[in-house]
């Protein structure tokens, strides 16, 4: 075993070798305070140099394993990222735990944790969890040797906390069950269309996975200090279409009608909106081509936890009581959001392991056959999207998450609706499975 001391600045950090065989590294780095958010977010960063490893990581050889133990009364306050020395990054847990659930107990995140994935978990953590990111974006065939950082963000005021230690593992086969498909937008042999023939566009298919809604969701007294007669909810849309869904910035900005430089604060102190396309891919025998449509728009989201560009109107929320009259029923619409921004990328895969299991078809590598088509990492403002088989994540606890519930609403049994696309902008392959629709049982809001 072998040990060497390094000093930063600000932090002392203790690196650790445990060579258990020729194929499997564990570094070891001490933590530090975690600081409370002030009103504006600030990570802290706990960094560990990463020395004597081949030189390049991927599917054969790569981090298998991260691991950390955070002393914190409220984890769900905490977004906790891993960047790679090529500035590679995922989210290993973004405001997980609930909203009274405290401490990550030794915690470790892999591809194929066999605690299940960290957004069902229960605080305190305690086990292996899948993490929120994809492994494989940090397993990117770069150079391991350097600088990797953990970063904390506290989003919310109130509390305060301290990472205690953190390991990151380097082995053969780090992630077990990823399986990639022949297809992609290099490789339009390996891509089908769903009739006979050797051409067709390949379009998304968005859905909401119902297990993250259905076991995600939290009504709020009147009188609650943070979420004040809110009911909120989690939400997961995967693509379980032909092709990957890509929106396309070129640098077209505007402050309302006008058209400026760039994504600089507009003159009333708003950030301006980008005019987006939507790539859509075709298969034409062996080539990939695409033709760009029109779509909507995206801008810089600066709210805690985000810092990155979000595209207008992807989802609407709804609060619905259904009335009886006579033969037919009508839907009243109670409770209502604004039309939700998403950042648009990859926060998970479905791997056929009933995640991704809706009306009783489990989606993922063995029946969507251009699986995997695409590869979004982050939030750009030039291009964000999910990819075949690929999921995109917002939790119950995250900004804009909730339904206003509306004054002396009775209890009693109503339905929360969420609409993907409410404004029919993009392509898809299908649009009747756009609506996910869930019971619900609210208490009377005085």
């Amino acid at each position: 075993m072998r040990f060497v001391i390094v000093h930063t600045i600000g932090t002392l950090l203790l690196w650790v070798t445990l060579v258990t065989d020729s194929f499997a590294q564990t570094f070891y780095a001490q933590g530090g305070r975690i600081a409370d958010f002030n009103g504006k977010e600030l990570a802290d960063t706990f960094s560990v140099q990463i020395k004597g490893l081949p030189p390049q990581i991927d599917m054969n050889f790569g981090l298998t394993k991260v691991c950390f133990d955070i002393t914190h009364s409220k984890v769900s306050d905490l977004k906790i990222e891993l960047i790679n020395p090529a500035g590679a990054s995922i989210w290993l847990s973004n405001r997980n735990g609930g909203d009274v659930g405290a401490n990550y107990n030794g915690t470790c995140f892999r591809a194929n944790g066999f605690s299940g994935y960290i957004q069902d978990g229960k605080a305190p953590f305690e086990g292996e969890y899948t993490p929120n990111g994809r492994f494989e974006f940090l397993n990117n065939h770069t150079n391991p040797n350097g600088t990797w950082k953990l970063l904390i963000s506290d989003l919310k005021t109130g509390a305060r906390g301290s990472l205690n230690f953190f390991t990151l593992e380097f082995s053969s086969n780090p992630m077990p069950d990823l399986v990639k498909g022949p297809c992609s937008i290099e490789n339009g042999a390996g891509c089908s269309c769903e009739e006979e023939g050797a051409s067709c566009e390949l379009l998304p298919d968005f859905i909401i996975l119902p297990t993250f809604t259905q076991t995600q969701w939290k009504e709020y007294p009147k009188d609650d200090p943070y979420y004040p007669g809110q009911l909120r909810f989690a939400a997961s849309i995967a693509n379980i279409g032909d092709g990957p869904l890509e929106t396309v910035g070129k640098g077209e900005w505007y402050c309302g009608d006008t058209r400026v430089d760039s994504a600089s604060k507009c003159a009333n102190g708003a950030f301006p909106r980008q005019k987006l396309y939507q790539r859509v891919y075709k298969k034409n025998g062996d080539k990939i081509e695409w033709h760009d449509y029109d779509a909507g728009t995206n801008y810089f989201d600066d709210q805690p936890g985000h810092n990155h560009f979000h595209v207008d109107g992807w989802v609407e929320f709804r609060l619905i009581k259904k009335q009886k009259k006579g033969l037919f029923v009508k839907k009243v619409v109670v409770g209502k959001s604004r039309k939700v921004s998403y950042c648009l990328f990859d926060s998970g895969i479905c791997n056929n392991d009933g995640l991704c299991q809706v009306d009783s078809v489990n989606f993922g590598q063995k029946n969507l056959p251009n699986y995997g088509m695409g590869n979004y990492v982050d939030c750009k403002s030039k291009k964000q999207g999910i990819s075949v088989g690929g999921y995109d994540t917002y939790g119950m606890m995250y900004e804009g998450q909730y339904i206003q519930l509306p004054k002396n609403l009775k209890s009693g049994q109503y339905f929360l609706e969420i609409e993907i696309d409410p404004s029919r902008i993009y392509k898809e392959k299908k649009r009747s499975n756009n609506l996910f629709t869930m019971p619900v049982v609210i208490s009377k809001q005085s």
